[in-house]
């Protein structure tokens, strides 16, 4: 969205820049004035205000080349946009100064108008110079271009449309000079009248929300010395009428101004056929001050109907406000229906009705046990609800909201009857039938798929538990392995140790006994070797090594057994 307001705003630029260049510069500022709405719209008036700058000085260009060319008028349209443009950013003495200059443009064309004998259009411009004039409240100034101009035309029966075109600036003077009352509403009914449809033949609507803004200028200065009052008439007829019949009626005057009214006179307009029975058909009040109101009950009757069925009652108002200008108001046409039968009775006996029926309809369905008694309640409380808010709105004779109640209850009736119909619940009896059929197969084959599934599940958690069965016997077994190789290698260790000290025993009891053997054997001999002692002695040593040996192998070998 940025990015499309930043392309639009660069192309309106574009096209400013470049209508400049070519010296259009009309048309640039309008373009510098879109970009700078665009600009104000999406980032405000201090973003926006460079951009309405550049407006201002394009639209001073192309006014001063519209003077050099004596093109009041299209001068006058561009600097009403530089005043539009210096009121909007706050410049208030910048654009008292434009909004003089667009006057001195009007005045410059209506005399060209008037130089060709034009004098409805030069007086438009004239009457639009005035109201530009009150917009800067320089009232004066306005008189004084009214009375030029107003003395050369208000005594000559050809310039009547002139004249009251002039008149719209000249009574809002009046208006803001003396305080008439009159003399606004005059201005403000001419300016509409006349100027407005005057001006548009020449400049289009451009100028006319500067009319307005001048036209509320002019109202705010009068309002400003002048407390108005402001009458609010109401009349209250009833709505359900009865041919013969008496009917009140309530008239209410109510003063919302800030001002006191005086001499305040009702009149009612009676029409042919009816007559006020109890009470006049005219009300005087000599005082009503601001904010407070006055009530009137009448009763009215009518005895003959007329052709269109209908009667209009209106009335006039008159009073006079402090100044004692007198004011006019017509109140209505309020449009009197008689009918041959009231339509609030009309209305209760179709309600009494519509309440039996209900009740006849509550048992007939109380009756099938197609329908639950929640829905019942239901129904038949909406239908009641609806009774009883239509037997109340009655009283305030909302006729066309109690008509609407109605219709919806018989539409509800009428759906009753239909569901409560032979046929209907004859169908209602045979789809159920299909609907149990199908059910009954639906919930079948949902059991069956619920059985598959869960054998199937079953069988897989079977399996699982038999896979995790074995998983726990491989660990249990492994555990036990490892406990018996470890029992086993210490019982193989404890087995080498007790034979190894049975063989260092063994060991010991032999070279013991060698000892003793070889200690006896060399005392024996020592007796018998006393010569060949040293080669007994080797022959001797030589035979127990050789035994040594010999005893040595045999008791590892046993030890190996």
């Amino acid at each position: 969205m940025e990015k499309s307001y930043d392309e639009d705003l660069a192309k309106l630029m574009s096209e400013a820049r470049d209508l400049f260049k070519s010296a259009n510069y009309a048309d640039s500022a309008r373009k510098y004035l879109d970009a700078a709405r665009s600009q104000e719209t999406a980032r405000g008036l201090e973003q926006a205000e460079d951009l309405y700058h550049e407006a201002i000085k394009n639209f001073i260009r192309a006014s001063e080349e519209n003077k050099e060319k004596k093109q009041y008028r299209m001068s006058a349209q561009n600097l009403y946009y530089v005043s539009y443009i210096f009121k909007k950013v706050g410049s208030k003495e910048d654009w008292r100064a434009a909004t003089n200059a667009v006057v001195e443009d009007l005045v410059n064309a209506a005399q060209e108008y008037l130089l060709w004998n034009e004098y409805d259009r030069g007086i438009v411009l004239i009457s639009t110079a005035c109201f530009f004039y009150f917009s800067i409240e320089e009232f004066q100034s306005a008189e004084q271009l009214y009375q030029q101009y107003i003395e050369q035309i208000q005594d000559d029966p050809g310039f009547t449309r002139a004249q009251q075109v002039l008149y719209s600036a000249g009574h809002a003077i009046k208006a803001v000079k003396d305080s008439d009352t009159t003399s606004l509403l005059n201005a403000q009914q001419l300016v509409g009248a006349h100027l407005k449809p005057g001006l548009s033949q020449i400049m289009g609507e451009l100028f006319f929300p500067a009319i307005d803004d001048a036209m509320d200028t002019v109202v705010k200065n009068f309002r400003s010395k002048v407390k108005l009052p402001k009458i609010v008439p109401e009349v209250k007829v009833s709505r359900d009428l009865v041919l013969g019949e008496l009917s009140d009626l309530s008239i209410i005057i109510e003063n919302e101004g800030d001002g006191e009214a005086f001499n305040l006179v009702f009149k009612l307009n009676i029409p042919d056929g009816v007559d006020i029975v109890d009470g006049g058909t005219e009300i005087t009040i000599p005082s009503l001050p601001a904010g407070n109101s006055t009530e009137q009950n009448l009763s009215l009757r009518c005895s003959q109907l007329n052709d269109k069925g209908v009667h209009e009652l209106s009335a006039n108002i008159t009073f006079y406000d402090q100044l004692q200008t007198k004011q006019t108001m017509m109140v209505g046409p309020y449009d009197l229906v008689f009918r041959e039968k009231s339509l609030t009775k009309g209305y209760e006996v179709e309600l009494a009705d519509l309440s039996s029926r209900a009740l006849e309809l509550k048992n007939i369905m109380r009756g099938i046990d197609v329908f639950p008694e929640t829905a019942i309640d239901l129904v038949m409380k909406f239908t009641d609800d609806l009774i009883k808010e239509s037997e109340g709105i009655l009283n305030n004779e909302e006729f066309e909201t109690a008509q609407a109640n109605i219709n919806t209850i018989n539409r509800v009736f009428d759906i009753i009857n239909t569901v409560t119909s032979k046929d209907f619940l004859d169908l209602v009896q045979e789809n159920r039938e299909t609907f149990v059929e199908e059910r009954i197969l639906a919930v079948s084959e949902n059991l069956k798929e619920e059985f598959e599934a869960q054998k199937k599940q079953f069988d897989e958690n079977h399996l699982l538990e038999i896979e995790n069965l074995k998983q726990s016997f491989e660990t249990e077994k492994t555990q036990l392995e490892e406990k018996f190789n470890i029992q086993k290698e210490n019982d193989q260790k404890e087995l080498l140790e007790q034979l190894k000290e049975q063989q260092d025993l063994e060991i010991s009891e032999i070279t013991a006994e060698l000892n003793n053997e070889k200690e006896k054997s060399l005392s024996e001999q020592k007796e018998k070797m006393s010569e060949e002692k040293k080669e007994a002695l080797q022959e001797q040593e030589t035979l127990l090594r050789d035994e040594f040996q010999k005893l040595l192998s045999e008791q590892q070998g046993k030890k190996r057994r």
